[in-house]
């Protein structure tokens, strides 16, 4: 560095900014009396004080043991007007007995009239610079042993995807050493490169790493043995101060065992829907076996009993219609309303014969929607069954035509199931109203069970209309 001219006060003022400016380079300025005239933070810190207790004071007060042997470079400096350039090992301050060597420059500062005013400092502490490159070198010594310690895949690549570092977990488990994967495109190493598309994949997903994207994805690598592992693999960007990607990140775990245990798990899960499906066949097949033998039963008996038989044979095909809708279904939690109520209307036709030729029978629910727990499915079947049933045997004039209709919706706080009838109506003294028949009081227990509302039609009044409001969740009954 060539000497400069002393400018004051411009001179000053420029360099006090510059003393201010954070340096690893330790900078002063001293007058020709060795007094500190300004010094930055850097070389203060050096010498064991701060910058207001070195400005004023003498080189000798500040650092008396190193005065001796410097005094003589500083004489030249101001004598001669000459640079000098030097290295010196001196005593730290604190009084420990540690040394440390500088590496220093003292420039002349002349005036406008050409005479030296003072000097410029100028050091380096080459041994605080060797002990921080010896704490950075052990502090990456200590990473490389915490990285390898880890079972998780760590490495670092540049942000062209060029493979940095890895950790030695992924090098084991591919049974290669560091130098034949290092310094290649991380697509082309060893665990990638049984696959283009893979290859492919991660080319293109270095690339949008390194615009400030993050990447994860379930991925098979190869490892040891032309093996394959599952890995649940992370690319993340690794930005500066300034917010510019300066490497790229990639992690991984394996989770093999763990697709293995959800593999084990989902074929558990098979196994037991098809258990459940033989079950409500079974159930289902059972139920159409009695309501068989009903149906032969009532063959042979009065008409009385026949129908009282029908009733019963209804209520049991009712029951095995739920079974067989669960058999269909995957999902043994919740049954479709609305497509129940379709089926279980079509069976009540089936079993009605010539009496639908004069009553229609309509039913207006979504296919899909209207969800009910299983818990619930057989008693709102037989509370339905009961109404149309009823509807059926006593709405309607012996030849009279007639309409029912079977309607489900959601409401507010659950489903409402509605069974309206044109007919005649419930006369007022109608032994169903006063729950003197079996019908009757299916119905009232069933809706209880529920913890559901029925909502009865008035007696005497043309035409009839139930409505069951269901909950929206009962819990298991």
């Amino acid at each position: 560095m060539q000497a400069f001219e002393m400018q004051s006060p411009l001179w000053r003022a420029a360099m006090e900014t510059i003393f201010l400016a954070d340096s690893p380079v330790g900078k002063a300025v001293l007058d020709r009396d060795y007094r500190y005239v300004l010094i930055n933070k850097t070389l203060a810190s050096f010498n064991g004080k701060s910058v207001e207790e070195h400005i004023g004071r003498t080189v000798q007060e500040v650092l008396p043991e190193a005065f001796p042997s410097l005094i003589p470079m500083l004489d030249q400096v101001i004598s001669e007007c000459r640079s000098t350039h030097f290295r010196i090992t001196v005593e730290m301050p604190g009084g420990d007995g540690r040394q440390a060597e500088w590496e220093a420059s003292y420039l002349p500062i002349r005036l406008p009239d050409g005479s030296v005013g003072g000097i410029y400092v100028q050091a380096v502490n080459l041994t605080a610079k060797l002990l921080a490159e010896r704490a950075l070198a052990e502090s990456e010594k200590h990473l490389r042993r915490v990285l390898d310690s880890l079972f998780a895949f760590v490495g670092v690549l540049s942000p062209d995807g060029t493979l940095i570092q890895a950790n030695r977990a992924p090098l084991d488990a591919a049974g290669i050493d560091a130098n034949e994967v290092i310094g290649k495109p991380f697509w082309d190493t060893y665990w990638w490169s049984y696959s283009d598309e893979v290859q492919e994949w991660l080319r293109s997903a270095c690339a949008r790493v390194a615009a400030g994207e993050i990447v994860r994805k379930d991925i098979f690598v190869r490892m040891k043995g032309d093996s394959r592992m599952c890995l649940d693999f992370m690319l993340v960007p690794m930005r500066d101060d300034e917010g510019n990607v300066t490497h790229l990140i990639p992690s991984a775990i394996d989770i093999s065992d763990r697709l293995a245990a959800q593999q084990r798990t989902e074929t558990a899960l098979r196994e037991r829907t098809v258990l459940l499906q033989e079950v409500h066949h079974r159930v289902k097949n059972n139920l159409q076996i009695i309501a068989s033998l009903l149906r032969l039963q009532a063959r042979s008996a009065s008409p009385a009993v026949a129908l009282a038989l029908q009733d019963s044979e209804n209520r049991v095909m009712a029951m095995s219609l739920t079974h067989q809708l669960l058999y269909e279904r995957t999902d043994f939690s919740s049954l479709e309303l609305g497509a129940y109520l379709k089926r279980l209307v079509g069976s009540l036709r089936d079993a009605h014969g010539r009496l639908m030729e004069r009553i229609r029978l309509t039913v207006d629910a979504p296919d899909s929607g209207l969800q009910i727990e299983l818990s619930q499915a057989v008693p709102v079947a037989l509370v339905v069954n009961e109404l149309l049933t009823n509807a059926l045997k006593h709405a309607f004039a012996p030849d009279c035509p007639g309409t029912i209709e079977l309607r489900a919706a959601a409401v507010d706080d659950g489903i409402s199931v509605t069974v309206r009838d044109d007919g005649c109506g419930l006369p007022a003294d109608s032994p169903f109203a006063e729950g003197s028949t079996l019908g009757f009081s299916l119905v009232t227990l069933l809706t209880q069970q529920l913890g559901a509302d029925m909502a009865w039609p008035q007696p005497g009044r043309p035409g009839a209309t139930f409505v069951l409001s269901l909950p929206m969740s009962t819990g298991p009954i």
